[in-house]
């Protein structure tokens, strides 16, 4: 199993970005690079065995992909599972973690991931799969930020429309 860490500081209070995190809409809010997510269900309320459905799409390429809650601490983390069969890896696990920190929130994810495709995926991820993954963390980071520190800024409680 590989696993990936990415960790980032938003400007924002630590219950803002957990009311952020806690809603799958916020999802294609972050998704801003050529990787873009489109929730499709959710069972609410958001507990531990609550599914979101969505799609995935790379360019002209789709595929669904649907997770289960796995467990969540309230403003303190949350982990979601690929749901077996029903996404692009053979197995994902994604613990998103939430700290306050002098200067705002940290915020880590953590994968826990098998590649698809058996020893080709393996090789491509060997190859490919740290520098994909950190440009697709970077990148929501910077759209997280703009979404909270920007309604920080504007002192909207509602996020700018994460909600």
């Amino acid at each position: 199993m590989r696993v990936f860490e990415y960790s980032f500081i938003v400007n924002a209070p630590l219950e803002k970005v957990w009311q952020f995190h806690d809603d799958p809409a916020a999802l294609p809010k972050v998704m801003t690079g050529p990787v873009k997510m489109e929730v499709q269900h959710v069972d609410r309320p958001l507990q531990p065995g609550s599914k979101i459905m969505m799609v995935m799409r790379v360019g002209p390429f789709k595929t669904r992909w649907n997770v289960r809650l796995r467990a969540k601490e309230a403003m303190r983390f949350f982990t979601d599972e690929q749901i077996e069969g029903q996404g692009p890896f053979k197995r994902w696990v994604h613990t998103h973690a939430f700290e306050p920190v002098s200067n705002g929130t940290k915020v880590t994810d953590r994968l826990e991931y098998e590649p698809p495709l058996g020893p080709l995926g393996k090789l491509g991820d060997a190859l490919f799969g740290a520098l994909v993954m950190n440009a697709m963390f970077a990148s929501r980071a910077k759209a997280t930020q703009r979404w909270l520190e920007q309604a920080a800024t504007n002192g909207d409680p509602s996020l700018a429309g994460a909600r």
